[in-house]
């Protein structure tokens, strides 16, 4: 018997639809609506091929139908494990529309992690890549079949090696209607499961509903629409993978706005370049590590980017200095915003903020949302310019962590504020200004130091592609700043250097690096986002050895 599914009470319903924060329309109300509008529009743009809104819902119905019969319905969790090919936005709609929740999981995920994820998820099905970069996905789920009572068919994408392909699912939508009549889909339903990023080591699945996320995205999209009517005609390139919620949101928009979007399989500066001059790309979204990426590749200046009118740059945090390098070199204005998959979309900031407060802040809240910044004690509230937790209260709120009720109890108040483990502050103005994660934070002999604050200074370094500071232990103090940076080839970097440049900068003597170490690659999460655990590991341990004198 599975899990069962949290649900909201019908007082915090009543609160947003009443005042029409939640529309009540599914995933795949929103699909028939914008393929009766423009069924012949090319949709999806996948190297060759070209996929028009009317062939993505044949295919998605075809699918559909085929899930069905495999006995896959409502409520069943369905993990997919595919590159960003068009096959993973079919599933998006097809799973929408039987009432399956859709659960991503990362290609870079081998046995020991897909066996956690399956079997944590109590994974109804499997879709999977047959083989891919080298890697044959089949035959791992088949050795891992015996462990995993509730998996009960396994699908695999472009070739052969599970239970049924995929595409023997695209056959016929014979009996989909009746199954719909049984089964109808509302938009209260669950149907996305995803994790956090990890980076504390403990990833954590949330819950969300087609009110929670599509709500917000479908007046985002009006919005954007009524301030630009020849938005409809935006060509988007999503680089994150779409395993990942800041990539798999990318199709939502598309749906909800009738849009085209450029898959890109798997990230590749040069290759992503080329696709831009080719498609004429004019909305580029990414993490920051895409986009310092593209900005540095040895193409960029000789490559034609003069489509793109809009960069949407999110996934983790971004320095100040790669959006201003991205407004210089795109002659673009450029946005901000704050979210996690808990919660969507936070603040914004808006096209006619000035500047420094599109590349300082995260914005001011979305319609409807609410921000408050807490204590330690999370229960008084911090004035206006002091850092504490940032708290959230709104209609994008997730519904709860899957199989994890406690935690779930232990990240909301009373009042229904959800404590992100982020630090911050609001300024006068109301615009919220992040400070790192609060458990990030570095304690130098009293002196309490975001590590965020000196990043983004060492971002601006000419030098420094890629910075992360951490705390290194130390008998006197309790810990000292450590950073970790990766430079532009062929150059060299000293911490004097270092420290003359935050000193230029006015920055007080207690916040600069006392190590610094040259690394040629930061540890990152499948979605882009700096690991620190290691890399305090690495400084705590080669500090021993020297301590001892062992080092080589």
């Amino acid at each position: 018997m599975r899990t069962p599914l949290p649900s909201f009470p019908p007082s915090y319903r009543r609160r947003f639809v009443d005042a029409g924060l939640w529309l009540d329309r599914t995933l795949y109300d929103y699909f028939r609506e914008t393929v009766s509008r423009v069924p012949d529009r090319v949709a999806l743009v996948a190297g060759e091929r070209r996929i028009t809104f009317g062939e993505w819902d044949a295919e998605a119905e075809r699918v559909a139908a085929g899930l069905v019969r495999c006995g896959i319905g409502h409520g069943d969790v369905v993990t997919v494990q595919l590159p960003n090919w068009p096959e993973m936005c079919v599933l998006q709609i097809a799973l929408a529309r039987i009432g399956a929740i859709i659960q991503p999981m990362h290609m870079v995920y081998r046995q020991r992690e897909m066996a956690s994820m399956l079997r944590f998820c109590e994974s109804r099905a499997v879709v999977t890549a047959s083989t891919y970069k080298g890697f044959d996905h089949a035959a791992a789920v088949a050795a891992l079949r015996p462990e995993l009572p509730a998996l009960e068919f396994a699908i695999t994408v472009r070739g052969t090696g599970g239970d049924v392909t995929y595409e023997d699912l695209d056959r016929s939508p014979d009996g989909l209607a009746a199954y719909e009549r049984e089964h109808p889909v509302v938009a209260d339903d669950v149907f996305y499961l995803n994790f956090t990023s990890g980076t504390e080591g403990d990833p954590k699945g949330f819950l969300h509903t087609h009110n929670t996320i599509l709500s917000a995205l479908k007046r985002m999209a009006d919005m954007r629409r009524k301030a630009n009517p020849a938005a409809d005609d935006d060509v988007a390139l999503a680089n994150s993978p779409m395993t990942h919620s800041f990539g798999h949101l990318a199709t939502y928009h598309v749906v909800l706005r009738g849009t085209r979007l450029v898959l890109v399989e798997h990230f590749d500066p040069g290759e992503t370049l080329r696709i831009i001059e080719r498609e004429r790309v004019s909305a580029l979204s990414g993490t920051p590590t895409h986009l310092i990426s593209l900005l540095r590749h040895a193409d960029f200046a000789r490559t034609d980017v003069s489509s793109i009118q809009g960069v949407s740059v999110g996934g983790a945090q971004c320095p100040p200095q790669l959006l201003q390098d991205i407004e210089k070199v795109f002659r673009i204005r450029t946005g901000n915003m704050y979210g996690m998959g808990e919660n969507i979309v936070h603040t914004s900031t808006l096209p006619n903020d000035s500047p420094d407060i599109i590349r300082n802040t995260v914005g001011r809240p979305v319609p409807g949302a609410e921000l408050k910044i807490f204590a330690d004690d999370r229960a008084s509230e911090r004035p206006s310019g002091d850092v504490g937790e940032i708290a959230f209260r709104g209609p994008t709120l997730f519904l709860g962590y899957y199989k994890n009720d406690a935690l779930t109890r232990s990240t909301r108040n009373a009042e229904g504020w959800f404590f992100t483990g982020d630090l911050g502050f609001v300024d006068a103005a109301g615009y919220l200004h992040l400070a790192g994660r609060k458990k990030d934070l570095i304690n130098r002999g009293g002196t309490k130091i975001f590590p965020k604050e000196i990043e983004d200074l060492l971002h601006a370094h000419p030098k420094i592609v890629r910075a992360a500071v951490v705390g290194m232990p130390d008998d006197r103090l309790g810990e000292r700043l450590c950073a970790y940076v990766e430079i532009a080839l062929g150059e060299t970097l000293e911490l004097a250097e270092v420290c003359a440049h935050l000193e230029a900068l006015g920055v007080m003597r207690q916040k600069f690096p006392e190590r610094l170490e040259i690394i040629d690659a930061l540890p990152l999460t499948p979605t882009g986002k700096v690991v620190k655990g290691p890399l305090i590991a690495a400084i705590t341990e080669k500090l021993g050895r020297e301590a001892k004198g062992t080092t080589p």
